[in-house]
């Protein structure tokens, strides 16, 4: 029994751990009703990021320099689903069929099997030459579940694969709230399922996308620093952290970001492990070569698909014209243009903003989410003061006595805030050398979902007296599942079929 589980009662432990597997199977359903709401490419890039898959699974091989252009099945599915007009016109609907047959579904289905790898439609792919480790694990049910199937089908099951890979982030959840609040089995409860129904990770779990199992990843990168500062940094951490850190860069590698944090932790234990720093000096190096070695094979790819070492451009490969350059811009002033949209905008597209970012909520929600953000912000400012004088320890929360202490805390926030000023450095940068910004959404920043709902609740419930606690634990977990249903129900059907 590990050291952390040990101060659990057996009795808590298995009853907390029978509601997460509970937690997790909710997830899976509720994945998979998402998956069935949404027509064929209304998530992001959901088209391009099949292509790939598709590649893979046709040709058993990756993309190379010269696999450019999309297979014929998709450009030809990207005009029977009226992608284009139903991407950016609201007031249009997804045709609705009164058989059990829905509109178009014959004409998918009767897609020849050749246009799965003809290219003579020459429609230029976006995502042929992104990191292939996702794709190249998805061809796998690619290739043995339906295959034989037509397009909607294959489909479907690369959706279902998405809700699978991705719904474990419950786990790493629970496992976090766990080592944070050994003495609080309500906030072990409450963060997973805010987690579980956190409505834009609900729909980007539920779409063909690398990003759900990217969230997985980035979230036990978070899970195993904070075991670092918990214990130390052993040969084991180093493995762990090396291959999720791998296997995250090789399906996106925005993952960089993370880099500061992990080697602060690092040198942190190096720091007080008075006695061991070899030892912590050893383990480093190990980590740093199980990176090293597939992010190298990577980094030389991508040099020569993409003339960058880490990602295509999608201004130098032709995918985004910018027709009205503008280099002129200061760092304070798109400081502030950057923080009121992070407040604005990618606010908004963090919470519930779905398909291709077509169909938001009711003002009044985000409304209601900024105050109680704010509210929190304020909770957590009052509950740092005022435990200052009896604020928890080290030694007290490794017993299991008290909760996380206060640099534990930094670190967590440290993983919200980096990469925030981090895309803000980016996003100038690309102004200058282009003439246009980026284009943020706040599903970049799903990845630290599970830190940023944790200092939500916390920072809420500051507010509420001992006796209540509760009722607003209660609260919080229903909200957030209502808040999803009402997505759903609301919202997506609507926005699609009625």
């Amino acid at each position: 029994m590990s050291r952390d589980q040990s101060l659990i009662s057996n009795l808590q432990s298995r009853k907390e751990w029978l509601l997460i597997g509970l937690l997790f199977a909710i997830m899976l359903v509720k994945g998979a009703l998402w998956s069935l709401a949404f027509p064929l490419w209304q998530g992001p890039d959901e088209d391009d990021h099949y292509a790939v898959i598709q590649f893979i699974g046709e040709h058993g091989r990756l993309p190379d320099l010269h696999d450019t252009i999309l297979p014929d099945e998709i450009t030809l599915s990207r005009e029977l689903a009226d992608v284009g007009r139903l991407d950016y016109h609201p007031e249009q609907r997804q045709g609705w069929s009164d058989t059990a047959v829905g509109l178009r579904e014959s004409e998918f289905a009767q897609l020849p099997p050749t246009t799965r790898t003809s290219t003579e439609l020459g429609t230029t792919a976006k995502l042929v030459h992104a990191t292939p480790l996702y794709y190249a694990v998805a061809a796998i049910p690619y290739r043995l579940v339906g295959y034989g199937g037509d397009l909607l089908l294959r489909v479907q099951v690369q959706r279902l694969f998405a809700v699978l890979v991705s719904s474990p982030i419950v786990i790493v959840a629970y496992l976090i709230a766990r080592l944070l609040f050994p003495t609080n089995p309500a906030l072990r409860l409450t963060i997973p399922t805010l987690v579980a129904f956190q409505p834009q990770l609900t729909q980007m779990t539920a779409v063909v996308s690398v990003d759900g199992l990217f969230f997985v990843l980035y979230s036990l990168l978070i899970y195993f620093c904070l075991l670092i500062l918990y214990r130390q940094f052993t040969y084991k951490l180093a493995v762990a952290i090396g291959l999720t850190f791998a296997a995250a860069m090789l399906i996106k590698p925005t993952i960089n970001g993370f880099v500061p944090l992990v080697a602060l932790v690092v040198v942190y234990d190096w720091w007080r492990g008075k006695g061991r720093r070899w030892s912590v000096v050893g383990a480093a190096a190990l980590m740093n070569v199980i990176i090293i070695v597939p992010v190298g094979w990577w980094m030389q790819r991508s040099l020569r698909l993409n003339d960058d070492l880490f990602y295509f451009n999608p201004v130098l490969k032709g995918h985004r014209i910018i027709t009205n350059p503008f280099y002129e811009y200061s760092p304070v002033q798109h400081a502030i243009d950057y923080f009121q949209s992070v407040w604005g905008g990618i606010f908004v597209t963090w919470w519930a903003h779905f398909g291709w970012l077509d169909t938001p909520v009711q003002p009044w929600a985000y409304h209601l989410l900024r105050l109680l953000t704010i509210l929190a912000i304020v909770g957590l400012a009052l509950k740092l003061w005022g435990d200052f004088q009896n604020r928890p320890t080290w030694a007290g929360w490794r017993q299991g006595q008290r909760m996380a202490p206060v640099p534990v805390w930094l670190f967590l926030a440290g993983t919200v805030l980096l990469p925030v000023l981090l895309i803000q450095v980016y996003d100038l940068t690309f102004w200058w050398e282009y003439g246009n910004g980026r284009g943020l959404q706040g599903r970049y920043w799903l990845g630290t979902v599970i830190p940023m709902l944790t200092f939500f609740a916390v920072g809420l419930l500051d507010f509420v007296p001992h006796r209540y606690q509760p009722a607003a634990h209660n609260a919080l977990r229903i909200g957030m599942v209502l808040f999803n249903i009402v997505a759903l129900l609301f919202y997506i059907l609507p926005r699609y079929y009625l």
